[in-house]
């Protein structure tokens, strides 16, 4: 078998046009007319970042966007995708200059994460978006299913819908903004948040959604008791 049925194996996909795996696979080291897989790294970037939003948003209906920001960036940091890129052993299949392997001899987590985002990429290009998010949910579907979205201690804003949604018939919290204040330089907001028509709590910040998580968490310190 050779080496690229056994990645294609272990990503799911097989490639319609071979030199797409091939590029995703070539480090800059070689320095080759038909280029490296540093721009599908960066392809491969933002299809990796839209199929992981799209399944967060699907899979988890009640949670806010700050909520599903942070799952995200825990499920595609560097460390993440490196630690994938390994588990696959991605780093047996890149393609390296001989004098950059003498330096080095063993690939590094970071060269192993942009060729598994360039893989992203070169799907995309090979098949299209169904068969990259296919990979990547294989890839990275028991991450997303598994996603601890119970502590929502760091986001005011959504303990407080939670909590509205348990004591109040899944009703939730509207947020207003009261006023701004100060230079445009040195602008500072305020918000309101109220629960069914009474407000239940006010907060400022230097943005509106600063003002909003106070007002929110203003709001719980007087609602949980």
């Amino acid at each position: 078998m050779s080496d690229h049925i056994k990645l294609e194996a272990l990503i799911g996909h097989h490639f319609t046009n071979p030199t797409h795996l091939e590029r995703a696979l070539t480090h800059p080291s070689c320095d080759e007319a038909a280029g490296n897989n540093q721009r599908l790294e960066f392809l491969g970037d933002a299809v990796l970042d839209l199929v992981i939003a799209e399944a967060l948003y699907t899979n988890y209906e009640a949670i806010d966007e700050g909520t599903m920001d942070r799952l995200r960036a825990g499920i595609v940091n560097g460390k993440s995708l490196a630690k994938k890129a390994v588990e696959i052993k991605l780093g047996q299949f890149l393609r390296v200059s001989e004098s950059h392997r003498e330096h080095h001899p063993e690939p590094s987590h970071a060269m192993q994460e942009d060729a598994l985002e360039a893989i992203f990429g070169a799907i995309f290009i090979d098949a299209g978006i169904d068969a990259a998010r296919q990979t990547i949910l294989k890839l990275f579907g028991e991450r997303i299913s598994e996603a601890d979205v119970s502590n929502l201690s760091k986001n005011p804003k959504g303990r407080l819908q939670e909590w509205t949604q348990q004591h109040h018939d899944r009703a939730t919290p509207d947020y207003h903004s009261v006023g701004e204040h100060g230079p445009d330089h040195d602008r500072s907001y305020s918000a309101s948040v109220s629960i069914l028509g009474d407000v239940v709590g006010e907060g400022a910040g230097k943005s509106k959604k600063a003002a909003e998580s106070c007002a929110a968490e203003a709001a719980l310190k007087q609602l949980i008791r």
